[in-house]
């Protein structure tokens, strides 16, 4: 199947790429999703410090799943992907049905768990992490919204969620006049929040420079993005601490937390002070708190630069039904 990929248009090799490295990156970084105590997490990878990724053992103190499996961020991914091959184009109605039924009462995700969970938090009782799937908070919202026939999400959901959703948009779509349409309707199911759609639009159009080659794909794409002259200033910023070690940058400049734009500034940092995928997402694992969403996007814009090929073999090998993922992206990119 790799060698199938290899074959492939160059464009639709970093098309496909973008998305494999982001399913990729999000289930190497599961294991540690959420450890906000970094001097815990390193106790955690002593035995094996260079590599934290697929660790064996799930130490999320949230939910606990099989390492090689993907947390929410991809598989909000996954829903959209499955639409647009389904649809063989963007159909918003019935991408909001997918989301119902991956997400939903009859999927693998489990509210009861997770509210006994958020119960027993705000009791301040000892807390054992769930088994199975988290789902968050953009989703549980837009969930309930839908019922009531609303198609929006919640406007004080900060999270990166919305982005994560359309990235198989991106893939499917670089270069159509239409995209940032796509990219916000999809965002605005997981939030309204001002900020999180501005920066779902902003990654969205870095991914989509790096895909089409662009000589400055953080700064090249921003016409038609509101907030821009922001955008353009947060990058800077970045640029202006690149010297900053990675975890000191995440922990005390950028936040740890999944808000924007704190995880999307995180996931720049690490690529521009990475000269590989694995260096990128290693380092965004070890900086802890919401590193799969940082993981995510981190994938998104290596694999968008330079295809699947930057994701080692054995770390394909260890991501869960990675081979549909492959066969789906190369079929919405077609």
């Amino acid at each position: 199947l790799v060698e199938e990929v290899a074959k492939l248009p160059k464009l639709q090799q970093r098309k496909v790429g973008c998305l494999v490295a982001a399913c990729v990156a999000d289930a190497a970084a599961r294991p540690m999703h959420w450890v906000y105590d970094v001097s815990a997490l390193k106790k955690f990878i002593r035995s094996d410090p260079s590599h934290p990724e697929f660790w064996p053992e799930s130490k999320s103190p949230f939910y606990s799943l099989t390492t090689g499996e993907n947390s929410c961020y991809w598989d909000e991914a996954m829903a959209v992907m499955t639409s647009l091959k389904n649809k063989k184009s963007f159909v918003f109605e019935d991408i909001c049905n997918e989301f119902v039924t991956q997400f939903g009462p009859s999927s693998v995700y489990n509210m009861d768990k997770r509210q006994e969970y958020m119960q027993r938090r705000a009791h301040g009782m000892e807390l054992t992490a769930l088994e199975g799937k988290w789902l968050h908070g953009g989703m549980i919202k837009f969930l309930e919204n839908f019922s009531q026939g609303q198609i929006t999400g919640d406007p004080h959901v900060k999270e990166t969620d919305g982005f994560c959703a359309s990235l198989p948009l991106v893939a499917m779509f670089a270069g159509d006049r239409y995209l940032l349409d796509m990219v916000t309707q999809v965002t605005q199911t997981q939030s309204t929040w001002p900020v999180a759609v501005t920066h779902a639009l902003a990654a969205a159009r870095i991914v989509e420079a790096f895909i089409h080659q662009d000589d400055d794909p953080l700064e090249s794409r921003y016409e038609n993005v509101s907030n821009a002259p922001e955008i353009v200033k947060e990058i800077n910023y970045i640029r202006a601490n690149e010297k900053v070690n990675h975890e000191d940058a995440v922990g005390q400049i950028f936040g740890r937390p999944c808000y924007n734009p704190g995880s999307w500034m995180g996931a720049i940092h690490a690529v521009i002070t990475s000269d590989t995928f694995e260096d990128a997402v290693r380092k965004t694992i070890v900086a802890g708190g919401c590193n799969c969403s940082r993981s995510f996007f981190i994938g998104a814009m290596m694999g968008a630069k330079h295809g699947m090929n930057c994701v080692p073999d054995d770390w394909l090998e260890k991501t869960n039904n990675v081979e549909t993922v492959i066969r789906m992206a190369v079929d919405i990119t077609s």
